[in-house]
């Protein structure tokens, strides 16, 4: 029957000109709560008529495509949403099997369009990127990768038929290591042990529909504001690099950090999948007060700082065997 849950798909295709529709070229993986919304503002119109029964019109402002797509952290899987939010354009590097897509925050994203069925029926929304990026987990669950997304339109539209399936790799939580070391140092350089147990790095793009009188109610463009990013870091209280963090806080010592996802799944030979995110920054803040299973735990939150040396405020690195994207 029409409208089951299960019915839901998503599928991507790179536009070449944002908000002119193209066909997706590639079936997403996302779980059951990702999804689009079309909205527009509603404006209800109040008149002196000397009843209180006074509202004579309703009218409805242009529209706004957002939407949340989410998915547990892929080497493989996250390339098209790291395209859409982080910066366009990339290739990979690498002259054999394994290749390495980097990515950092740039000027120009690239435009997708997404086509999604609800499950009770086809929509495809065009001009859409990555407006927010969240990628959080814990060592007892999956790290999960959640992209909050904003389009230039969506109507009603079948999808492209007979796009193929394929074996998704995915990245559990336990699957983690810490490293920290020096602001403008190399990141992953110092590994710390037997104190992470959640973590989340936040990126927001800032982005706003801008739209234009032209009798049209989709927006005319989707503006880039600035880059907004921020790390928390749930750690055992009891090692000594609890205290010594905690001293880098207070004296506002600036540091680097890396969260390597992964590292398990054969690329090629000795290479393996992973996920890398280098962060440099300073600790904005120190809670004291937490606890996880019978431990004093502390959360420290990181604020990004531009790194001249190495040449990002973040940097996310991916390692798989895909030499295109989409």
């Amino acid at each position: 029957m029409a409208g089951e849950l299960w019915r839901s798909t998503f599928q991507f295709g790179k536009e070449t000109t944002a908000g002119t529709p193209v066909a997706a070229t590639r079936k997403m993986y996302f779980t059951a709560d990702s999804k689009l919304a079309r909205t527009r503002d509603p404006r209800a119109h109040r008149f002196q008529v000397a009843r209180r029964t006074n509202q004579l019109a309703h009218t409805l402002g242009p529209e706004m495509v957002t939407g949340t797509l989410k998915q547990p952290l892929s080497a493989n899987e996250a390339i098209e949403l790291l395209l859409a939010t982080l910066a366009g354009g990339v290739t990979p590097t690498g002259a054999g099997t394994t290749k390495l897509w980097t990515f950092a925050p740039g000027n120009t994203l690239d435009p997708l369009t997404v086509e999604w069925d609800d499950g009770a029926r086809p929509w495809q929304a065009t001009g859409v990127y990555g407006s927010s990026l969240k990628i959080s987990g814990s060592v007892k669950d999956m790290t999960m990768l959640e992209v909050g997304v904003m389009g230039l339109g969506m109507v009603q539209n079948a999808l492209t038929g007979s796009l193929t399936d394929r074996v998704p790799t995915f990245i559990e939580g336990w699957e983690t290591v810490l490293y920290v070391d020096a602001f403008g140092g190399t990141a992953g350089t110092t590994a710390v042990n037997a104190a992470l147990v959640n973590w989340s790095v936040e990126l927001n793009n800032k982005m706003e529909h801008e739209h234009f009188a032209q009798n049209d109610v989709n927006a005319g463009v989707i503006t880039l504001g600035e880059v907004e990013c921020k790390a928390k870091l749930t750690i055992r209280a009891d090692p000594s690099f609890a205290l010594t963090e905690y001293g880098n806080w207070d004296a506002g010592t600036k540091r680097l950090v890396q969260l390597k996802f992964g590292n398990n799944v054969v690329v090629d030979g000795a290479d393996k999948e992973f996920v890398k995110v280098n962060l440099p920054g300073a600790w904005s803040a120190v809670d004291l007060g937490g606890s996880n299973q019978n431990s004093r735990m502390y959360e420290l939150s990181l604020d990004y700082v531009y790194d001249v040396t190495n040449g990002y405020g973040l940097q996310i690195i991916a390692q798989n065997a895909r030499a295109t994207a989409y």
